[in-house]
């Protein structure tokens, strides 16, 4: 039985969000557009577009879509079809990408 590191976490929630986002595309462009040069009325000038868009996205991140992604993530890994070693090193060299940004980035901010 493999258990599921924080990275193959991450990469799956990821995975799932670039999902929803692809199957909520047409919603996200339509809230996208209502906030062209606005500023604070954003807020009330497009509530519509900006409740259907977390309405989309969330029907496209539930706990099943999230555990059927485990399960077919942990069958091919299982047949060979995922490189966890891959996985790994490039977990390891996003956290080093970011650690350079944040000490380019100065004292202070975060």
């Amino acid at each position: 039985m493999h258990i599921l590191t924080r990275a193959e976490e991450e990469y799956l929630f990821k995975t799932l969000k670039a999902n929803a986002l692809k199957e909520c595309d047409p919603i996200v462009k339509e809230f996208v557009e209502c906030t062209h040069g606005k500023l604070v009325s954003v807020l009330w000038g497009c509530r519509a577009q900006h409740k259907a868009m977390n309405k989309c996205l969330m029907a496209q991140t539930t706990q099943a879509d999230m555990d059927k992604l485990k399960i077919q993530y942990l069958k091919d890994l299982t047949e060979g079809k995922i490189d966890h070693a891959k996985l790994q090193r490039e977990q390891k060299e996003k956290e080093e990408e970011l650690k350079k940004k944040s000490k380019s980035a100065g004292p202070g901010v975060h």
